[in-house]
């Protein structure tokens, strides 16, 4: 039958709309407005920002110890971030050059290698060279491994250092002389008559060789070779006269009590030195023999920027942490000195002897 045009008319929107899957509503049936109830004022309070523990910047570097202090006190801090290990450094890349010789190599800084036993290690990190004597052509790269470092003692790594006060003492500079070799004189002759140590003489001398050497040693050890030709001008520490004061004493004084040893004679970087942005060794004499409990103490402060870094070793000698070099841009001003201490149960060290005077040097940036 037929559908009348207009009831066609109407349908059409609804068939189109249900295809669509439009939902229909009916439409409500109008009613009085209501009145509109005003919605509740909300008032928010601020909320409290609770800041959130940061880490301490610290100033010192690589694991350090920290000095007893003469009365100990408590004082809460915020909780210091867990760093990461840092990866251990490689060893160094070394480009040859015309008439290297691998024993010129490895006394050169920054490899700074006083005796052969590196040798070995270099031909395992270098399969191409068959033979010592024998190096690839000018412009190989080799590799040369770095120096190990001095094993933690226990109770080392407890906090971060806790340095004294600096003072401005002046710092006494350590004059040179020249000794020249006579026919049938050592290295250890040499050492004896200028009551120095083979440490010292290969610091002040880093043009002699001094192979297989043993510097914890008083005599070097049985491989010590070091050769020397008459008429060759080795450089020694000055002697320097302690005057000796006879005092007047009243019969009141208080007695002081005296220092176990003295201050360790520190002889490189020479007073006010520069040193490239590279690392190398402090070195000192020898105070006499250590007990098994006893170590030196380091410390090192750039006086640029404030940074503080305390170490311990049982050598005469402590390599910078290359950690240390100034990354700024600018040259830094370092000092350093060296005491003797023993560690504490609580694993803080305390001076046993005399501090050292500090000594100045300044370090290039990277």
């Amino acid at each position: 039958m037929s559908i009348p045009k207009p009831i066609l008319a109407a349908l059409i929107p609804i068939g189109l709309c249900m295809l669509a899957g439009c939902e229909l509503t009916s439409p409500s049936p109008l009613s009085p407005t209501a009145p509109v109830t005003p919605e509740p004022t909300v008032t928010v309070l601020p909320t409290e920002i609770v800041a959130q523990p940061s880490a301490i910047p610290t100033a010192s570097v690589s694991p350090v110890a920290r000095l007893e202090s003469p009365s100990p006190t408590f004082t809460p801090g915020l909780p210091t971030a867990t760093l990461p290990p840092s990866a251990t450094p490689g060893p160094y890349e070394y480009v040859i050059q015309q008439d290297d010789t691998l024993l010129y190599i490895i006394q050169q800084p920054p490899f700074n290698y006083r005796d052969t036993l590196v040798l070995d290690e270099i031909l395992r990190l270098n399969p191409q060279i068959l033979d010592i004597n024998r190096l690839p052509p000018p412009g190989s790269t080799i590799l040369i491994p770095r120096q190990t470092t001095t094993p933690t003692p226990e109770g080392y790594d407890l906090t971060r250092a806790v340095l004294p006060p600096m003072t401005d003492t002046p710092i006494p500079v350590v004059q040179l002389e020249q000794h020249i070799v006579v026919e049938g004189e050592t290295i250890l002759g040499v050492a004896e008559s200028n009551s120095t140590t083979l440490s010292a003489l290969a610091t002040l001398n880093p043009e002699i060789g001094f192979f297989g050497c043993d510097f914890n040693s008083p005599f070097g050890g049985s491989g010590c070779t070091v050769s020397l030709i008459v008429g060759q001008t080795v450089n020694v520490p000055a002697l320097t006269p302690t005057p000796t004061l006879s005092p007047t004493f009243s019969g009141s004084e208080t007695p002081t009590s005296t220092p176990t040893y003295a201050p360790p004679e520190m002889i490189f970087p020479p007073q006010n030195a520069n040193a490239s942005a590279r690392t190398f060794q402090l070195q000192w004499l020898s105070a006499g023999i250590l007990q098994p409990n006893e170590y030196y103490v380091v410390q090192i402060e750039d006086t640029t920027s404030g940074a503080t870094h305390l170490d311990v070793t049982r050598n005469t000698s402590y390599e910078l942490p290359s950690e240390l070099i100034p990354g700024d841009g600018q040259p830094h001003i370092m000092r350093w000195r060296v005491g003797i201490g023993v560690p504490n149960p609580e694993g803080a060290f305390r001076l046993v002897g005399g501090e050292g005077e500090w000594r100045t040097f300044q370090w290039q940036s990277r």
